[in-house]
């Protein structure tokens, strides 16, 4: 299945969205899958797949220094592909790649590759609303959903532009600086935001990502009104510290019953996905 239509479908019976982050690396591509049909079993919606790359500017300390393991084990853009054969297989699957990876082999070249090995979406952490043009006209051509990314201090005017031309989901970062630290979200009004985005692009997934590591933060994010979560260093962690399948199962299922209110209530009536009326 398609990502955009694994999203929405989980939006409209009012289950949260929880998409793991899952970075490359060659010296796990025997486990690979193993890995992703556990976070299948514990709930995931969908998978982002990251490649690793040398100069990151979203990735928090956890995950830089697997990107650099990562490379220095020689994970190429090979590897990549390969692994999205693999989890698309089990899990709709986004890639999530910096734009030099892209520029190096031709835009279209590129996402004609991602879309041929199974990808459905693409996220590119440092394009901008003004510079998407040509990357969403790509993305259209190879079948693949561009999402782009809001930061914590955009208007609610930009957030609305973003949405409008994001595909797929928006990813909407929750606080300032990298990926990895826990606690309260930066943004001054994170649930103006989802607002705003419900407005402009109605049927657009809106996922919370960064600083998303358990259920509480998870609940946090989908009580601003977000249809889901995005969770990577938690998963990295888990994954350094030799979590096998079973371990990576049980915790993305905590995470996913803890952030569902009508599991936590015993209810059979889940959270409605529809943005509110002021929304």
């Amino acid at each position: 299945m398609r990502i955009d239509a694994a999203l929405s479908r989980a939006r409209a019976a009012g289950r949260p969205i929880v998409v793991p982050y899952l970075l490359v690396d060659r010296r796990r591509a025997r486990g690979l899958d193993a890995t992703v049909r556990a976070l299948a079993a514990g709930g995931a919606t969908a998978l982002e797949l990251g490649f690793p790359f040398s100069d990151p500017i979203a990735d928090g300390p956890v995950l830089q220094a697997a990107a650099t393991r990562a490379l220095r084990h020689g994970t190429r853009w090979a590897d990549l592909l390969a692994a999205a054969r693999t989890a698309s297989r089990t899990l709709p699957t986004a890639v999530m790649t910096y734009a030099n990876p892209v520029f190096r082999r031709g835009l279209g070249p590129a996402m004609d590759a991602l879309a041929g090995a199974g990808a459905t979406g693409l996220v590119v952490p440092d394009l901008s609303l003004e510079e998407a043009g040509p990357w969403s006209r790509a993305a259209r051509r190879a079948g693949l959903s561009l999402v782009l990314l809001a930061a914590p201090a955009v208007s609610a005017g930009r957030a609305a532009r973003i949405a409008r031309r994001s595909r797929g989901f928006l990813y909407l970062v929750s606080r300032y600086g990298t990926t990895g630290r826990s606690g309260a979200a930066d943004a001054p009004d994170l649930a103006g935001l989802v607002r705003s985005a419900h407005r402009a692009a109605p049927r657009l997934p809106v996922l919370v990502g960064f600083g998303v590591r358990d259920a509480a933060t998870a609940r946090a994010a989908l009580g601003c009104g977000a249809d889901g979560v995005i969770v990577g260093t938690a998963l990295e962690e888990l994954l350094g510290a030799g979590a096998g399948p079973d371990g990576v199962a049980r915790w993305l299922a905590r995470l996913t019953r803890g952030a569902d209110p009508s599991v936590r209530a015993g209810r059979g009536v889940r959270r409605s996905s529809e943005p509110s009326a002021e929304a």
